[in-house]
């Protein structure tokens, strides 16, 4: 008796009570809030395999020189001396390499100068360095470098060096007084940044000042790779210039005039194929022997038509202290036990004797080219020289053929991401163990794998007679409880080496295996796809069970309270009547 007047006892029925309505109610829809998370995250997963499948089939079906099935690989006889790589676009062929000469980058030496000897060189100096530029044409670069009041031959090529390898393109307009009326009228000029060009009007209308506002407000909003600004008092007070930045200094940067007023002659900011320095040259200050500096550019590009082809002071001495101020002729670098001759190590520049090109003898007839990487002989193929080859040496022979490996790779990648999605339904549609399976009765996951059924050993429409339309002809056999296999992977092989045109369109023609399946599945991926809206339903579904899970939780709370309030008072007065029998049956006793 006295367990029942105890708090746990009571306890123990509210407990009782709690652990039956959540078995009663709870319960059942925890179970089918779950069923329907279960659902969701399978749909996660699945769209994650579909969306692996449709990047695979968007490269299977590209045609023509994209097609993956025309990806080529080539062979050597000499590594040594000559490789090469070769795109989809390349034929099957092949070739016979002798190289005589491989091609150098243009080289300027200055003269040797004692390292500490001071150097009365000081203030700002600037000078022009030019190149070619592949085509015939030049770049033109710019180059300001300051000196201190104290300079040694050796910080002075230092400062050189710096200045050179930081040099971006920059382009300054004359003074203009910046109070000044512009009344010249609207003016359209073109800005060419690295072959990007853009047509720009200014309408002016205002001072000079507000001139280059506008000027720096439009180049700024239309022209990316450039950086627009205005200099103030420069070089006097009450002067405003334009000055613009090109970035990246392996961008060149050209003004032209387009119509109405002349602005960029005005301003003076045509310019053609402006670079910066370190975008076509590097500088180099070493020491060739102990207590003596030299200094060096050298042209970032090899080849005779990427030659320097200038190198000149326009204010100051730089290039003359070390003598280097040679302007467009190819005087020679001459070392020597007494004092260098700077100059250019590879003087010649004719096309007969010239030491910048790479030459090579290609199926016996003599080439030169700018690069050891030659990609413009044959279309689709990079021949890669890697050495100059003696007289006594072979030719190199260099063949070009399909990559079956990797054909075949392609093919067995599709096998596997097929199988992947087909297994993975398969697997998630039955019942195991008394469990029912996730997607069992679902309709899109019944409708995918339809589909991968029938792409599997359905026929290929629309092919010529005779050519290879099923996958069991070339070696891939379906499965119904496990899916595709490549069950023959030698009739793979053969299918790819002497019917890769048909083993091609089976894929990639507009009714083939990749066109067919991708159509298939894209309607099913993507925010607006058939997987998220089943997904979006299951889950708002699961969210309704979480709030139904929620109130029921609620009320068995409340009706647990009420229970244990009644309880207790039926505690109480239990407690009473037994205290009652207590008294009169002490009283009876006398």
């Amino acid at each position: 008796m006295a367990e029942i007047l105890s708090t746990s006892y009571i306890n123990s029925l509210v407990s009782s009570y709690e652990t039956q309505q959540r078995e009663k109610v709870v319960a059942p829809l925890q179970t089918r809030k779950s069923a329907y998370e279960k659902r969701s995250s399978s749909y996660t997963t699945l769209s994650s395999k579909l969306g692996s499948l449709k990047t695979l089939l968007t490269n299977l079906k590209l045609t023509d020189s994209d097609s993956v099935f025309r990806t080529k690989s080539t062979t050597t006889s000499n590594a040594s001396f000559v490789t090469s790589t070769a795109t989809s676009a390349a034929s099957k062929s092949s070739y016979s390499i002798f190289v005589n000469q491989l091609a150098k980058s243009d080289l300027a030496v200055s003269q040797e100068l004692l390292s500490s000897t001071a150097n009365a060189i000081t203030g700002t100096h600037s000078f022009r360095i030019k190149t070619g530029d592949g085509s015939g044409g030049e770049y033109i670069s710019d180059v300001e470098v300051t000196f201190g009041e104290s300079e040694t031959n050796q910080t002075m090529m230092e400062k050189i060096r710096d200045a050179v390898n930081s040099d971006k393109a920059v382009v300054t307009s004359g003074a203009k007084t910046a109070a000044s009326s512009y009344a010249d009228g609207t003016s359209t000029f073109k800005i060419n940044i690295n072959g990007t060009e853009t047509e720009l009007t200014i309408n002016g209308g205002g001072t000079y000042e507000e001139l280059i506002d506008e000027m720096i407000l439009t180049i700024g909003g239309n022209v990316s790779g450039v950086i627009a600004e205005k200099v103030v008092d420069s070089p006097n007070p009450g002067d405003v210039r334009l000055k613009l930045t090109v970035e990246n200094s392996k961008d060149y940067i050209s003004i032209s005039h387009v119509s109405g007023f002349d602005l960029t002659t005005d301003l003076g900011i045509g310019v053609t194929n402006e670079k910066g320095a370190s975008g076509i040259v590097s500088a180099s200050a070493f020491t060739p022997e102990s207590g003596y500096s030299q200094f060096s550019l050298t042209s970032k590009n090899t080849g005779l038509d990427f030659r320097i082809t200038s190198l000149s002071d326009t204010s100051g001495s730089a290039l003359s202290a070390l003598g280097l101020n040679l302007g467009s002729s190819r005087q020679a670098f001459v070392q020597s036990a007494g004092a260098d001759t700077p100059g250019f190590v590879f003087s010649d520049i004719s096309s007969t004797n010239n030491q910048l090109n790479s030459r090579i003898k290609f199926n016996s007839i003599d080439i030169q080219k700018n690069s050891n990487n030659v990609d413009d002989l044959v279309s689709g193929i990079t021949f890669n020289l890697h050495s100059v080859m003696q007289s006594t040496d072979n030719n190199v022979n260099i063949g070009v053929d399909v990559n079956t490996a990797d054909v075949k790779g392609k093919v067995e990648d599709f096998v596997k991401k097929f199988n992947d999605i087909y297994q993975y339904i398969r697997n998630n549609s039955t019942s195991i163990s008394g469990t029912r399976g996730v997607f069992m009765g679902d309709s899109s996951a019944s409708s995918i794998l339809s589909s991968l059924q029938s792409v599997a050993y359905s026929q290929v429409s629309g092919l010529p007679t005779n050519a290879v339309s099923f996958l069991s002809q070339i070696g891939i056999s379906f499965d119904y409880q496990s899916g595709l296999k490549v069950s023959d992977s030698t009739l793979l092989e053969s299918k790819i080496t002497d019917n890769l045109d048909q083993v091609e369109a089976m894929f990639n023609s507009t009714s083939g295996i990749a066109n067919t399946l991708f159509n298939k599945i894209e309607p099913y991926l993507g925010s607006s796809g058939y997987l998220t809206s089943a997904q979006t339903s299951n889950n708002s579904s699961a969210s309704y069970l979480s709030d139904r899970i929620k109130s029921a939780e609620t009320r068995i709370t409340k009706s647990s309270s009420i229970l244990r309030t009644k309880y207790q008072k039926m505690q109480l007065q239990l407690a009473k009547l037994l205290s009652n029998q207590s008294y009169f049956s002490t009283d009876s006793s006398y």
